[in-house]
Formats: structure tokens, C-alpha cells, sequence
């Protein structure tokens, strides 16, 4: 697993239904800045854009913080995540079974997690 920043401003902006005109005018931003940050469009993001974004979130009543719109996530290593997407299409493409055309809920399978499979199907380590 590797570690990966995560920009989470779009997801915020719609939770508290507030457009990118508006916090581009709240925190006293160029719009395109804010669109850039919104699509995940930048390598880096200065620590003063950050403080302008929590700012002018504040000013529009939103509680937020840093850590609301920046959050390291773990991403699967490529050869992991191939292994799970290979198992995954062994089941069905669901984890929890398969779905036999025409049902609505699935079909329980039996046998290990699919957790428990990945290391066979990840192949020999170097």
C-alpha cells in the first residue's frame, strides 16, 4: 500500500450546497484556483490557499477545517488492486456473491474472504 493525498473539496461544497462563485468570493479567490482544487487539478496546494479555503468556508457558515478538504488515503498497490479487481470478476463482480441474472439479492458463495485469496492471486513475490 502507498499513501496519496485526497482532495475532498468538491464532495464538501455539495454537502453544504455551496457553489464555487460563492466560496471563490468568500474566501477572496480567483474562481479558476478554486476550480482547480475542486477537479483535483494541482500538484501542490500552499498552506496560505488552504487557510484563504478554511477561511472563507468559515464565513460561510461551514465548520470546517484543513483536514476537511486535504486527507491522506491508503491506495493499493497496482499489483494488489489487479489481484482484487481478477477476484472480484470471479465473483461477479460483487464481493459478497453472485448475483444470477434475474434475482435481486445475491447468492451467497461459500468459501474464504476474498481478502484470503488475494495473496494467491497476487503470484510470487520477488
Amino acid at each position: 500500500m502507498t499513501a496519496q493525498m485526497q482532495i475532498s473539496l468538491a464532495e464538501l461544497l455539495r454537502r453544504h450546497n455551496i457553489s464555487q462563485k460563492q466560496l471563490a468570493e468568500a474566501a477572496r479567490m480567483r474562481p479558476a484556483t478554486i476550480n482547480a482544487i475542486f477537479r483535483g487539478r494541482v500538484e501542490r496546494v500552499e498552506i496560505g490557499t488552504l487557510v484563504d479555503l478554511v477561511t472563507g468556508l468559515r464565513r460561510l457558515g461551514v465548520k470546517a477545517d484543513v483536514g476537511d478538504i486535504l486527507q491522506v488515503v491508503d491506495k493499493p498497490a497496482e499489483a494488489e488492486q489487479a489481484a482484487r479487481e481478477r477476484a472480484l470478476r470471479l465473483l461477479g463482480g460483487e464481493p459478497w456473491g453472485l448475483k444470477p441474472k434475474g434475482l435481486v439479492e445475491p447468492v451467497p458463495v461459500s468459501g474464504p474472504p476474498i481478502e484470503d485469496l488475494l495473496p494467491d492471486l497476487l503470484g510470487p513475490s520477488l
